[in-house]
């Protein structure tokens, strides 16, 4: 009896035009791509603050030009000069960071960017500000100059206190 009324529910429940009833949404549909970004991109906030990141940039693909080099430029430049004074200070410091330490910062970002970035070759960001996957090594090189700077900071704050 019972196999009965499960028979004729399952069988009155089954489409009688023979077309799907599958939602998007549901398990056995076919999966969907969204190829937007994600909130793991790679960007000057993921380099500052150190975290792991998704280099998904939008690029078109252009010719290596001066124009592409001189807007790479600016773009590490710029990079340079408010992460690298950023990083000269301690975190538990507000205000002004040890320019020493800065400048020393700024001149090493240049450099390595130079080496590692390809700066005359590719789009280093896309419009959106997130790195582009050809720019990897670039982006590891520029988080260690920071790494380093903030290494400095702290040890010389450590020294100016008396701390060990």
């Amino acid at each position: 009896m019972l196999t009965v009324m499960f028979l004729s529910l399952l069988l009155g429940a089954a489409p009688g035009d023979g077309a799907s009833s599958v939602s998007p949404q549901a398990l056995d549909a076919p999966p969907l791509v969204d190829d937007s970004p994600t909130a793991w991109s790679c960007t000057v906030d993921t380099l500052r603050a150190g975290r792991e990141c998704v280099f998904e940039a939008e690029l078109t693909s252009a010719a290596p030009s001066q124009e592409q080099a001189s807007a790479n430029i600016r773009l590490v430049q710029e990079v340079a000069r408010k992460l690298c004074a950023e990083a000269s200070r301690s975190p538990s410091e507000e205000g002004q960071g040890d320019r020493t330490i800065a400048a020393f910062c700024e001149r090493r970002t240049l450099a390595v960017a130079e080496e590692r970035c390809g700066l005359a070759e590719s789009v280093l960001v896309d419009a959106e500000g997130r790195f582009a996957p050809a720019a990897r090594a670039c982006y590891r090189a520029l988080a260690g100059v920071l790494q380093e700077a903030q290494m400095r900071s702290t040890v010389a704050k450590a020294h100016e206190k008396g701390t060990p």
